[in-house]
């Protein structure tokens, strides 16, 4: 069985420079209680590989990481990622 840390790394890999962006709606998006959003200023410099390790760290591997972003992708227009990303993990 995969890990889920691989299949959010595989969904973010892939992205644009551009795509990449949806980080900053990690800052906006409505989390679980008890949950807090990673400060903007430790999202900008993180490519595919720290993002994903920053998700994991922040939202737990096995709880909510793979959920959330997948609810961020499907919230800025990229469904098949979201759609991909749900049924791996």
């Amino acid at each position: 069985m995969r890990k889920k840390r691989d299949a959010i790394r595989e969904a973010l890999e892939n992205l644009t420079a551009d795509e990449l962006k949806f980080k900053l709606k990690l800052g906006s998006v409505q989390l679980r209680q008890g949950f807090r959003n990673v400060p903007r200023g430790a999202l900008g410099p993180l490519d595919a590989v720290d993002l994903t390790d920053k998700l994991v760290a922040f939202y737990c591997e096995d709880y909510y990481a793979a959920e959330l972003t997948a609810v961020v992708l499907l919230d800025v227009g990229m469904q098949e990622k979201a759609a991909r990303l749900q049924g791996a993990a």
